[in-house]
């Protein structure tokens, strides 16, 4: 019993020194990874009310058969570094909207053209920066429905981070550019896709 005894206890302590060994190991290793992970990127929201583009075909009409072409941005996807410049430093963000446009009935030309926006906000929620961006679609062969990153171009947005300032203290917001008449069409929609 004694034998048995001493025999679990070794391999227990074989089992802690080993735990203990992994656990140095794996802070050593985080040690080494440490200087390779990538930076913090700023927040990045698609605002809500400007996530959906409906355009209509001219003449008025405002029935689903009068639908030129539908689009969303299903997501955004984002990538950060910094950069070193005359003794300041500055992150580059880079911004690639994924959106969704689908045909619509009135649409003749198998094309969509719109724009959408890149905002940079301060703490405060004010707007330091917009630029907006034109994509022009054309619906190959029988398609009807298109979904594509827009990064070719890459859209790049620029951080100052002056003074101590860190990445998350600013917060992209990117949209479609809607007109005053398809903001309240999609505040009237509300929370339908």
């Amino acid at each position: 019993m004694r034998a048995r005894l001493a025999a679990c206890r070794a391999s227990a302590c074989r089992g802690a020194v080993a735990v203990a060994l992994l656990a140095v190991a794996g802070l050593s290793a985080c040690t080494l990874f440490e200087e390779e992970l990538p930076p913090v990127c700023p927040d990045v929201v698609v605002l809500g009310d400007a996530t959906r583009l409906t355009r209509f075909a001219e003449g008025g009409g405002r029935d689903l058969l009068d639908v030129d072409f539908d689009a969303r941005i299903d997501n955004v996807s984002v990538g950060c570094e910094l950069i070193e410049e005359d003794d300041e430093t500055i992150m580059m963000v880079a911004v690639a909207p994924i959106v969704t446009v689908e045909r619509g009935p009135a649409n003749r030309d198998r094309e969509a053209r719109f724009d959408y926006f890149i905002s940079v906000l301060d703490p405060q929620q004010a707007i330091l920066n917009k630029q907006t961006f034109g994509i022009a679609v054309r619906f190959p062969g029988n398609r009807s429905r298109l979904t594509f990153r827009d990064d070719a171009p890459p859209v790049t947005v620029d951080l100052p981070l002056a003074g101590g300032r860190t990445p998350d203290v600013f917060e992209l917001v990117v949209g479609f550019q809607l007109s005053a008449e398809e903001l309240t069409f999609n505040r009237r929609r509300g929370g339908r896709p």
